[in-house]
């Protein structure tokens, strides 16, 4: 589904996994009336665009921003999308909720699940509202029960807008038994809507959608509830400090009448605080974006530590006295309040006083959370963010945080040495994990206190000075291995050198030669007794020597030219066809396109040679006028195609195996390559060499930007 379409559209909905979608393969699509068979569909089925007719009951209509259309027929309920033309679908734009409509359009793939494109809205008149159903939480986030109508019991716990200012969609978390669900109204108007319902024990009435992402995978559950003025208060908000005070130590206690979802108030001393920086959330469901700030306070109430999370900006200090009334939630440390309010009400109390001294073994438990430590450890670094500065330090094998409001940080902190060995005082704060970790919260400057300079001469002075001996040792090393290499790269070349000259005698004259002597000695041997045999034989041994020659002649050009040397494959073909068509009535034309290979010696030097054999038979026994060379680097192979408009040749003579030597040479230069070719040839209508060379792994390309091309005439 598209990001960009309104929230509502983004709410979609499941249907049942595995469900197999019901058209065939034809063309032609069967009509859907029942609601039940598009819920069984896959997202691939609703693809396929079935045409739909479908009778239901308006559950759930947003009139503001006409975007979000809900119809159920008594056992199934379908998203609707909004048409992009409302005014040709008929009354979309009066739609209210109660209404009997009948939709005809059809399937598309949703965000989620499939979802229904109307091409024709027609209302036939009011219709009651279906009976609402009690699932449980699990249940729901099953995906089976989406688009359903329901009815649920919860506390609403927190309630935010979306960024957009054109928006008047309120979200609210609900906490139900067993988890949250994210309501939707679409006519919020009132500040005070945010805070009304919070704490409040709510019954809440509409369908079923889907929080999920990019990947169509479900996150959690929505629920359309309509209007905010349809939410049944069944136990209104209390005034948060009215509630009873609650001591730390006994939140999540065992308890025989334990309130479920509710909030509680507690009373304690504020040993830190940490503001939080304000964070823009994308949601890819509603396709909007949630401004969301978590400030931390730390308070103590001679039973305890305890976090508090809060989006207010509470203008406390350490050692005030302070009322917080939240929702408490289970931590790997202690209970912490969320989405709670708080009030000062007394200031400068005074810190409480250090719970423990932390030292060796105990320094990494959950049992300290919340509280007031000291600690010792060896200052590494000190790290200056934009709201604290950070110190790390390391106490036996374990390396912590300690953090400072920048605020309260002292001048000469950043300038305490590493190694300096350090007494820090602070809020524990215990992280979970995997692997698990805790940081301490410094309250200001005194909380650092100096236990040991660092000695002047530091690990960092020796770790810089190993580091010059080396670079120094390595710097005449790499000389004396220059001197002692230049030499042998010299001696090198000159036997690669020596080498490449042999393969290529090998390959030209001695292989030309050996072929040539075996003729010879079936001429000696069927000169007297099958004269015409001997003379085949001589014709063979003639050909072969004018082959031989021709390669030491292109040989021995290669090594003059250095074709290859200078410039790159595409280059040499084109340096190499000119020389070939100067002064003659012939035209060459040679083109390259793709990605350049980078440099592969053995590859471009076999086609080169290729390429060079096929313009040599066009120019000298095909009589072509015009040869057009393509060289093509593609992702997975170089392909080499020489066309001429010459004589041709008739099948015998094209054929690899033929009488014609040249074109042995070149299958042999292939098979090197592993490689496929292809000759094409009709008598009087020229010929068509094709190579094709996979490319081998472990060779790279470069981006030939739009390809390049050469003409020789």
């Amino acid at each position: 589904m598209n990001r960009l379409l309104p929230l509502a559209v983004l709410l979609s909905f499941v249907c049942p996994p595995g469900a197999a979608a019901l058209g065939g393969s034809g063309s032609a699509l069967p009509l859907l009336t029942r609601i039940q068979d598009i819920r069984a569909l896959s997202q691939d089925g609703g693809a396929l665009g079935y045409p739909v007719r479908i009778r239901g009951t308006v559950t759930h209509f947003d009139e503001v921003q006409r975007a979000t259309l809900v119809v159920h027929d008594g056992a199934f309920g379908q998203f609707v999308m909004p048409p992009a033309d409302a005014a040709r679908v008929g009354i979309w734009a009066d739609l209210k909720v109660g209404d009997l409509v009948e939709i005809e359009g059809h399937t598309a793939r949703g965000g989620f699940a499939p979802n229904v494109i109307p091409a024709q809205v027609r209302r036939l008149g009011r219709a009651s509202m279906p009976q609402e159903r009690t699932i449980a939480y699990s249940a729901m986030l099953t995906g089976r029960y989406d688009c359903d109508y329901v009815g649920l019991v919860g506390v609403v716990q927190r309630a935010w807008l979306s960024s957009d200012p054109r928006s008047r969609v309120m979200f609210a978390d609900v906490a139900i038994e067993d988890g949250i669900v994210r309501a939707s109204f679409w006519d919020y108007s009132s500040p005070a809507d945010l805070t009304r319902y919070i704490d409040a024990r709510v019954k809440l009435r509409g369908n079923i959608g889907t929080l999920f992402g990019r990947t169509e995978q479900l996150r959690g559950v929505s629920l359309f509830a309509g209007r905010i003025g349809d939410v049944t208060v069944l136990e209104p908000a209390p005034d948060p400090f009215s509630l009873p005070t609650r001591s730390i130590r006994t939140i999540y206690n065992y308890s025989s009448e334990g309130e479920v979802n509710r909030r509680i108030r507690v009373r304690g001393v504020v040993t830190a605080r940490i503001t939080g920086t304000p964070v823009a959330m994308s949601d890819f469901t509603t396709s909007s974006t949630f401004r969301y700030v978590v400030n931390v306070v730390y308070v103590k109430d001679g039973t305890a530590g305890l976090r508090i999370e809060t989006e207010q900006s509470p203008n406390v200090r350490p050692g005030d006295l302070v009322e917080a009334a939240g929702f408490p939630g289970v931590t790997p440390g202690r209970p912490i309040l969320r989405n709670a309010v708080l009030r000062v009400i007394g200031a400068g109390i005074g810190p409480p006083p250090v719970d423990t001294a932390l030292s060796g073994s105990n320094v990494l438990t959950p049992d300290h959370d919340a509280g007031i430590v000291r600690m010792s450890g060896q200052l590494l670094s000190v790290l200056a963010g934009t709201t604290e500065r950070v110190l790390v330090l390391r106490s036996g094998d374990t390396i912590f945080n300690a953090g400072l409001d920048i605020d309260q940080a002292a001048d000469g902190l950043e300038r305490i040495r590493p190694g300096t060995l350090l007494s820090v005082t602070g809020v524990y704060s215990y992280q979970g994990g995997p692997p698990p970790s805790f940081r301490l919260f410094l309250r200001s400057a005194e909380d650092v206190r100096v236990l040991e300079p660092a000695h002047w001469w530091t690990m960092r002075h020796t770790e810089v000075m190993a580091v010059m001996l080396a670079l120094v040792a390595g710097i005449g090393a790499f000389w004396m291995r220059a001197l002692a290499n230049r030499k042998r790269q010299q001696y090198q070349a000159v036997l690669t050198e020596r080498t490449r000259v042999a393969r290529e005698l090998h390959d030209t004259v001695e292989q030309g030669l050996a072929g040539i002597s075996l003729q010879l000695e079936a001429v000696a041997g069927s000169f007297q007794t099958a004269p015409e045999a001997a003379r085949q034989s001589l014709d063979v041994a003639r050909q072969m020597l004018r082959y031989s020659l021709e390669e030491t002649r292109r040989s021995v050009m290669d090594l003059r030219s250095q074709a290859l040397e200078s410039r790159d494959l595409g280059g040499a073909l084109s340096s190499l066809a000119r020389q070939m068509t100067l002064n003659t009535r012939a035209e060459a034309h040679v083109r390259v396109t793709g990605a350049r290979l980078r440099p592969d010696a053995a590859e471009d030097h076999h086609l080169l040679r290729i390429g060079l054999e096929a313009l040599t038979n066009a120019l000298k026994h095909a009589g072509a006028s015009r040869i057009d060379l393509e060289l093509t680097f593609g992702i997975d192979s170089t392909d080499l195609v020489v066309v001429d408009n010459g004589r041709g040749m008739d099948a015998g003579e094209g054929h690899p195996s033929g009488p014609h030597f040249g074109l042995q040479g070149v299958r042999e230069r292939v098979d090197k390559l592993g490689g496929v070719l292809e000759i094409g040839s009709t008598p009087g209508q020229g010929t068509r060499v094709a190579v094709m060379i996979p490319v081998r792994s472990g060779v790279l390309r470069a981006a030939l930007p739009g390809g390049e091309s050469w003409q020789t005439s």
